[in-house]
């Protein structure tokens, strides 16, 4: 069986995190053969992967990070629940595409648990919810380890997404779980849900 630590981590800055992901990540490739969950929040930042479309920023004058993983341009802000993945993709035997297809399956299975309906659409990564996306994934992989993973939209200010065209689509395609649903959703229990399903994801 493949074990899990899960890792809740708060509110975080996006850089700070991206160094301990490196460091477990080479703790992996040094023969950890634990898997982590690390779940989190992050002060606003936008980030783009590095073959990300530059017309996708509308506001020339925010910063943007670069990072590895796979995607467009995104942003993260607190209210948004970050779930990074470090998993070893040989030993679990599992290909990056079966993975993103599992990190979905995750989502649909954590939101029906709050009696959201949350589906995918073929062909476009991600999770929606009447209509509107609601979670953004994409990962990174060194030496067959993975990093990074998702943002679920659980209460944040969607403002942010006004200023790009987040993974190459319309700003106003985002929503959260507490403006589609109208009711108040508590982050730290859809963290909990995660840290309860996470187990059976391998």
């Amino acid at each position: 069986m493949n074990k899990f630590k899960v890792e809740k981590l708060g509110l975080m800055q996006y850089l700070l995190a991206l160094d301990y992901q490196n460091r477990l990540v080479e703790r992996k490739q040094q023969g950890d053969r634990t898997n982590y969950l690390l779940l989190l929040e992050h002060y606003p930042v936008f980030t783009a992967s590095k073959g990300a479309d530059e017309r996708n920023i509308l506001d020339t004058r925010i910063s943007v990070i670069t990072t590895n993983r796979g995607g467009d341009i995104t942003c993260h802000m607190p209210g948004q629940l970050i779930g990074y993945l470090i998993i070893d993709l040989k030993a679990a035997n599992i290909s990056v595409h079966t993975h993103l297809r599992s990190i979905e399956s995750l989502i649909i299975k954590v939101l029906s648990k709050v009696d959201v309906s949350a589906y995918t659409i073929p062909s476009v990564t991600g999770v929606w919810a009447r209509g509107k996306k609601v979670a953004s994934i994409g990962v990174g992989v060194r030496r067959g380890i993975t990093m990074h993973g998702f943002a679920l939209n659980v209460n944040p200010d969607l403002s942010y997404f006004s200023r790009i065209n987040p993974c190459g689509q319309p700003s106003d395609m985002m929503s959260s779980l507490e403006k589609l649903e109208n009711k108040r959703f508590e982050l730290n229990f859809i963290q909990n849900l995660f840290e309860e399903e996470i187990y059976g994801y391998l």
